[in-house]
């Protein structure tokens, strides 16, 4: 008598952690649904095809290395490279990191050459030149840059499983938290400038994130920063009916620029960042009141730099059609336009390195590929595969059952994390056997990957 014995595993986080070795632990597409907080863009398959070419152009135009460093040019041939660019680079290499491909070693070297690159208060000169520690083009630190560092390195942990990562945010935490960030919570916007504030500098997602790990500022994060400057992002959206945010600030979040522009462009994606993750509900209202506004507009019109009254500008491209749709995540009314305005931003093709930054980055976030690494065990109950994701194991043989898409990967790993093979790869309707054939006894792991989510399973071959 054949007996079947199910095996209906979700590991734990510290369980995830632990598997130093694995190559990617949350492989692209993730496919989130946040926990319920906020919609995601309608046609997951072509949304993941586009955000794959997207990245392919990214990987080949923008990054480049040399040695043990790399980095992301400022433009297509050019050898100058932003922090900022370090930051974006980081978290593209964790997010896109999939079942066949890993991009830690390109994750390594960006990060080896931010470190190479510090100044006297270890954070990143602004601007270098030719991937060379020494040729430092502009000094002194951009807190933009190291929010998004800080955050990649933390995510990393997660996505390829080296805590490593978490020890090296702690250190630059507390570089942030001393020369980025006033007593009283408010950014700066550099470790050497402090005259005004910019509101695309806040993160608060991040913050959420940066209290676990930098825990002798824990307090500071959850708290004091996390007050001051959500408090200035809301001075700043009252002030006009688009709830559109300025390029720049004073200290109480009084606008100095009148614009939405190439530096505010950053902010929606940020706060759609904190609604998705934590359902932070102070994001929630500044993104609610933007989008109405932007939910008036035809994706095809809007053109930056737009006055915080709606007067559009000229530049059509991806900083303004992509950050602005990240706007309209909050409200199930909105989700015609987010489609649209996603859809506008494919067609505006492959563009300079700031543009296509921003469209991957906002795409990733409104398509559900953009989870909070750090909490995906509710990430992963709520991944779609999950719903009907029938998994049992008997006579050392595989059985998938009520599962339908058309891109199944099932993948062995041996109990420490290591690959073992690649079992299966292909479309999938209904149910599947796989046999592990030529395995030695012991116990491993069974991970499925698909558009629809991530799943794994303990399994012992006798």
């Amino acid at each position: 008598m054949k007996t079947t014995l199910k095996l209906i595993v979700l590991f734990s986080i510290a369980e995830l952690a632990s598997f130093a070795s694995a190559t990617v632990n949350y492989p692209f597409p993730q496919n989130s649904t946040y926990n319920g907080n906020g919609i995601t863009l309608t046609d997951k398959a072509s949304v993941n095809t586009a955000l794959q070419s997207g990245f392919n152009y990214y990987l080949s135009t923008f990054y480049n290395e040399s040695g043990n460093y790399a980095g992301i040019r400022s433009n297509e041939g050019s050898n100058e490279y932003f922090s900022e660019g370090i930051g974006y680079g980081m978290l593209l290499m964790v997010y896109f990191s999939n079942s066949t491909t890993s991009y830690q070693s390109q994750f390594d070297k960006l990060w080896a050459f931010y470190k190479a690159s510090e100044d006297g208060n270890g954070l990143m000169n602004w601007k270098m030149g030719n991937l060379d520690p020494s040729s430092v083009w502009g000094e002194n630190a951009a807190t933009d840059a190291e929010m998004d560092v800080a955050a990649a390195l933390i995510l990393a942990a997660y996505q390829f499983g080296d805590n490593t990562y978490l020890t090296e945010a702690q250190t630059l935490l507390q570089s942030i938290r001393t020369y980025e960030f006033e007593t009283n919570g408010l950014h700066k916007p550099g470790d050497v400038w402090n005259a005004k504030r910019n509101p695309s500098y806040v993160a608060p997602a991040y913050y959420e994130l940066f209290k676990d790990v930098d825990a002798s500022g824990s307090t500071f994060w959850s708290t004091t920063a996390m007050d001051a400057n959500m408090a200035l992002l809301e001075t700043n959206s009252a002030e006009y009916s688009t709830g559109l945010l300025d390029n720049w600030t004073n200290d109480a979040g009084t606008g100095l620029d009148g614009y939405y522009g190439y530096d505010a462009a950053r902010a929606p994606w940020r706060l759609s960042q904190s609604y998705y993750w934590f359902g932070n509900t102070r994001s929630y209202a500044i993104l609610e009141k933007s989008g109405a506004w932007v939910n008036s507009q035809t994706p095809s019109s809007i053109s930056g730099s737009i006055s915080r009254s709606g007067t559009l500008g000229s530049d059509h491209n991806s900083t303004f059609v992509a950050t602005l749709m990240t706007s309209l995540v909050t409200n199930s009314a909105y989700q015609s336009n987010l489609d649209a305005y996603w859809s506008e931003a494919v067609n505006l093709g492959n563009e300079n390195y700031f543009n296509e930054s921003m469209k991957l980055l906002c795409g990733l976030a409104v398509s559900g590929n953009m989870p909070n690494l750090t909490n995906m065990t509710t990430a992963l109950k709520n991944a779609a595969i999950t719903a009907k994701d029938f998994f049992s194991f008997s006579e050392n043989e595989i059985i998938l059952s009520g599962i339908s898409t058309n891109n199944l990967s099932v993948t062995l790993f041996d109990i420490n994390g290591k690959q073992i093979k690649n079992l299966f790869q292909g479309p999938v309707s209904n149910s599947i056997y796989i046999p592990i054939a030529g395995t030695n006894p012991g116990m491993y792991i069974v991970r499925e990957s698909s558009e629809k989510g991530t799943f794994m399973h303990k399994v012992m071959v006798k």
